[in-house]
């Protein structure tokens, strides 16, 4: 699920904007500090005008911060704090950051045969334990999750957190859903996933009263200096959001199921259903034919790369796939025939491992330009200068 930056988020982040320091607190800035906050300004107002939000901020440098910051700003001492387990797909960093401030720690109930919330259990699981916080940590995805029903079952009260570090591409193009008009209060996570911006951090809110927490909670204690460069690299890849942003992410899922779909034709054990995937990830099981680490390894010496991930429909391991960076190139739903026919061959061994390599190397030539993104600007002066 990996992506790729495009020329002129590139140019700008290898610019002298990464040998500058920019603090919170506009006292410490130094000489100059007022011109170069114009690049936060200008990045916090395309995250608002994308995500359709009141709020963002761009300080934190990557997701597991995003989660440390967030969990610090809206859970209290003692309180109830609902998460995803790790089986369920959930990542490892939420429990063990909510436990510095509480022991009341709960798992979401998750419906694994459908790969998602399972939303008559919660309502069991809330009326038992009423939630102060439901921190939405999805790392492994299919489905969009039932915010607007964990809404209305936790009430007004409870603060509803949605890291998207996997889907915000995905979200940036009006797919999937849409979590802050939905009931969520935050929208956090990563953004260089579905999303294809350098590896930094965002939070997102309607909410003042959240704002004011994680400005007190982000600086001192988590963020000082929040890499201007990276800043101004995710404000480039926002604003092509706003140009390309929709058929990208209509072409990242079509690509995903097209992959899933034709992986499934040739035998291969696809999860999700009939439904297969409404995100840029396929789940697949590769047992009994290998061990999750040997069919990773397969693909490796095929230059095919998948990696290995609790798989919450199958209660263990199995193989995630994603297709933004191929997406990214320009690859569409022939291309996704190819390398599924490609993985088949590798994962099943019908065909020579060498003659695998080799098709996928004269694939991956033939795709070799960012797509999605202004061709012309060959570095990042236009946008950057369009973002201010």
């Amino acid at each position: 699920t990996e992506n790729l930056l495009s020329p002129a988020a590139r140019s700008v982040m290898a610019s002298d904007l990464g040998h500058r320091y920019l603090f919170q607190n506009p006292q410490w800035r130094y000489v100059g500090g007022k011109h170069l906050s114009e690049v936060e300004v200008a990045a916090q107002e395309l995250a608002c005008s994308v995500f359709g939000a009141r709020h963002a901020n761009v300080r934190p440098l990557s997701g597991e911060n995003c989660t440390n910051i967030v969990i610090h700003s809206v859970l209290e001492r003692g309180g109830t704090f609902y998460h995803l387990a790790m089986e369920d797909g959930g990542h490892f960093a939420a429990r063990s950051v909510a436990a510095r401030l509480t022991d009341d720690l709960r798992l979401i109930p998750y419906d694994a045969a459908n790969a998602t919330i399972d939303v008559a259990a919660c309502e069991r699981a809330f009326a038992a334990a009423p939630p102060d916080v439901i921190y939405l940590d999805a790392s492994m995805i299919l489905f969009a999750h039932p915010v607007r029903e964990l809404r209305r079952l936790a009430g007004p009260d409870a603060i509803i957190v949605y890291d998207a570090s996997q889907v915000l591409g995905l979200l940036a193009g009006g797919l999937f859903q849409d979590p802050l008009r939905e009931g969520a209060d935050v929208l956090s996570g990563s953004t260089h996933k579905s999303l294809p911006g350098p590896q930094k951090g965002i939070i997102l809110t309607n909410r003042d009263d959240i704002v004011a927490r994680v400005e007190a909670t982000i600086f001192p204690g988590h963020v000082s200096n929040f890499h201007l460069h990276h800043v101004a690299a995710l404000a480039v890849t926002l604003a092509e959001a706003q140009e390309h942003g929709a058929a990208y992410a209509r072409q990242t899922v079509a690509n995903a199921r097209a992959l899933g779909a034709e992986l499934r034709r040739l035998g291969l054990a696809v999860q999700g259903g009939e439904r297969l995937t409404d995100s840029h990830q396929v789940w697949l099981d590769v047992s009994p034919r290998a061990t999750p680490d040997e069919a990773v390894e397969a693909l490796h010496e095929a230059n095919l790369i998948a990696n290995v991930n609790l798989i919450p429909s199958l209660r263990r391991k199995g193989l995630r796939l994603g297709t933004p960076e191929a997406t990214r190139l320009g690859m569409r739903e022939p291309e996704m025939v190819q390398l599924a026919g490609l993985m088949h061959g590798a994962l099943t061994g019908e065909a020579p491992r060498a003659q695998v390599r080799e098709r996928v190397t004269a694939l991956a030539r033939r795709f070799r330009t960012v797509r999605y993104c202004r061709p012309e600007a060959a570095t990042g002066t236009a946008l950057a200068a369009d973002a201010a």
